[in-house]
């Protein structure tokens, strides 16, 4: 069922087995599939079907540090921030599991194995089909790689998939009405959790129009997205899972920047393209060798083409000294690269006395994203530059070499991780591997803000296989999977 706490009437009491709260893609996923393994399962959404309604103000907050748009960078209606997602979809790669000094934290206490099958069902849910993102396995070739790149050297081809890209608000919404194990309601806001120090007992909801229900169920999960969980964990008198005081904190965006230009072959294959079938976009990073280094983090290195440089005829190119492509026409690419963000609790939530109209007080996002943070880029961008030029693959020249002003904002993925951490032990997390939090029995969390690393790929393909993966953990806890 589908329905509005605006228009229909709405119950005292809203019961079910899970209560999901929060109708973007982890919470869709999480209740579906659940419904589909027969549990009676529960959906609120805070905003509209199609549109935010009244309480998108709710989103409204300050930040400090390096500025960060709060607001902008969210969507509140049944479908969440995949109402504007680009659809590139890529798992993690499973180094981005592994622990690394220079993390100062645990990753992942769960490995890549651990996932594999949960991405393939979230392949599913993203509508992507399946094939895997292994060059060999979908069949690509030499000629589909960015670059002729040498084999087992300091970087190496990866690439992206591309979802529709599906809007899970549209896509789902059929599925979500049709289904007599799932009950949604829309603008409804929860502000409230009723606990005990081991447990909640239930949550309070409340619509923009003043009217309050109670939701009750066995297990509740969250599913509000990186900010607005912790900023409802954090207005609690007694915060779930903060026993480290790690709720709100190691807040990770990726970030991008463009450092340069690279002089290289006109007919690379650099952008989106069709290979069998499947829309497939070509990226670099470093290798596994590398990125054991304990400096460098993760990072996606694309090329965009731009008008060439009148200055550098095609004389200069045909140089041997230059590289050894003669013959062959030559371009200018600006070069992109997405960089991994390291956990670090100085990036953090905290809430300010201003409240919302839900009795919710706003929060401050502290962004520390310092000048100093930009070096280890530009140390992986010097070594491709090198790399590129000792191969003969191109000559790379330096636009921006040093990281931005701290008063502003590189481009950001709007990816809101690593808040509600998992982890393998309490001291260094939220929740434990099962997405639950750790001192609530009941209370689990489906979000990118379980990510103890980040990677570089966007977070939507794991947000999907991590909610899969939940909702048979909850059918076993539900009695309805042995």
């Amino acid at each position: 069922m589908l329905r509005s706490a605006l228009s229909d009437p709405l119950p005292d009491v809203i019961e079910a087995e899970v209560c999901v709260v929060g109708g973007g893609p982890a919470g869709i996923v999480t209740a579906l599939e659940l419904s589909k393994l027969g549990v009676k399962v529960s959906l609120i959404e805070a905003g509209g079907t199609d549109g935010p309604g009244d309480g998108e103000e709710s989103y409204a907050g300050t930040s400090s540090g390096r500025p960060y748009p709060i607001q902008g960078s969210r969507l509140r209606w049944l479908g969440g921030t995949t109402n504007h997602w680009g659809g590139w979809v890529r798992p993690l790669d499973p180094i981005d599991f592994l622990d690394s000094p220079k993390l100062n934290l645990p990753a992942w206490p769960i490995g890549f194995s651990d996932l594999e099958s949960w991405y393939k069902r979230a392949d599913a849910w993203c509508e992507v089909a399946p094939g895997g993102y292994d060059f060999e396995r979908l069949g690509l070739g030499q000629t589909e790689h960015v670059l002729d790149l040498p084999m087992n050297e300091e970087f190496r081809h990866e690439f992206f998939r591309v979802s529709p890209p599906t809007r899970f608000g549209q896509r789902y919404r059929e599925d979500i009405a049709a289904d007599p194990e799932l009950d949604c309601w829309t603008n409804l806001t929860v502000a409230e959790l009723r606990q005990s120090s081991e447990s909640v007992r239930e949550m309070r909801a409340r619509t923009t129009s003043g009217l309050e229900c109670r939701l009750r169920a066995d297990f509740f999960v969250l599913a509000m997205g990186g900010l607005e969980i912790p900023r409802l964990l954090l207005s609690q008198d007694n915060v779930p899972g903060n026993q480290a005081n790690l709720v709100g904190r190691c807040f990770m965006d990726h970030f991008g920047v463009r450092p340069g230009r690279l002089l290289a072959a006109a007919d690379l294959r650099y952008r989106l393209f069709e290979w069998q079938g499947e829309s497939v976009i070509p990226v670099m990073r470093p290798s596994d060798e590398l990125l054991m280094d304990d400096v460098f983090g993760n990072a996606c290195i694309s090329l965009a083409a731009t008008r060439p440089q009148q200055s550098l005829p095609p004389a200069y190119w045909e140089n041997r000294a230059v590289s050894s492509l003669t013959g062959q026409a030559a371009l200018t690419y600006d070069v992109t690269i997405i960089n991994e963000p390291f956990p670090d609790p100085r990036s953090h939530i905290t809430l300010i006395e201003e409240r919302d109209g839900f009795g919710l007080p706003r929060m401050n996002l502290h962004w520390h994203l310092p000048v100093g943070e930009f070096d280890r880029v530009m140390s992986l961008v010097e070594r491709f530059r090198n790399f590129v030029g000792r191969a003969g693959l191109g000559r790379f020249q330096w636009v921006e070499r040093q990281g931005l002003p701290e008063d502003q904002i590189p481009g950001v993925g709007y990816h809101h991780m690593g808040t509600t951490r998992m982890s393998a032990d309490p001291q260094y997390g939220v929740t434990d591997p099962d997405c639950r939090v750790w001192d609530r029995d009941n209370l689990y969390i489906a979000s990118s803000s379980l990510f103890p690393t980040a990677g570089y790929a966007n977070p939507t393909l794991t947000i999907c296989a991590l909610a899969s993966r939940l909702a048979f953990h909850l059918a076993a806890r539900t009695g309805h999977l042995t």
